[in-house]
């Protein structure tokens, strides 16, 4: 596929879908928090417990995604002189991709854990609740 990647649904809406295309009605969500693989040990189960595990905003569909994270930060953090820059540009691209960054939370809507009132009326809270 040629050009720039679709945007997610709940960005444009919180972006304000600036090309004002239709947005999909019957998008399917992912729902259900991520559960532990259970043959994670060692480090990278520190790892999951440590980060992946307190990031309410990620579901079950970014396990596989998670998962790869924690071994490539153990990785990192057993022997970051020997990890090739390549590997560590995934390392780098993954935590991006589940909101480990400051800014990438920000670009993902994901920096606060409330849900009042203004969350039921909005659009975009059935993406991130």
């Amino acid at each position: 596929m040629r050009g720039r990647k679709p945007t997610v649904t709940v960005l444009r809406l919180l972006n304000g879908n600036a090309g004002k295309r239709p947005l999909p009605q019957n998008e399917p969500i992912p729902d259900g928090a991520i559960e532990r693989p259970a043959k994670l040990q060692g480090v990278a189960g520190q790892l999951w417990d440590t980060f992946i595990a307190r990031a309410f905003w990620l579901t079950w569909a970014d396990g596989p995604k998670a998962l790869m994270w924690c071994h490539l930060q153990a990785e990192f953090e057993r022997s970051p002189s020997q990890m090739l820059s390549s590997r560590i540009a995934q390392l780098r691209a993954l935590g991006s991709e589940l909101g480990l960054d400051p800014a990438s939370r920000a670009r993902l809507g994901a920096g606060g854990g409330g849900g009042g009132d203004a969350a039921k009326q909005d659009p975009v809270s059935k993406y991130l609740t």
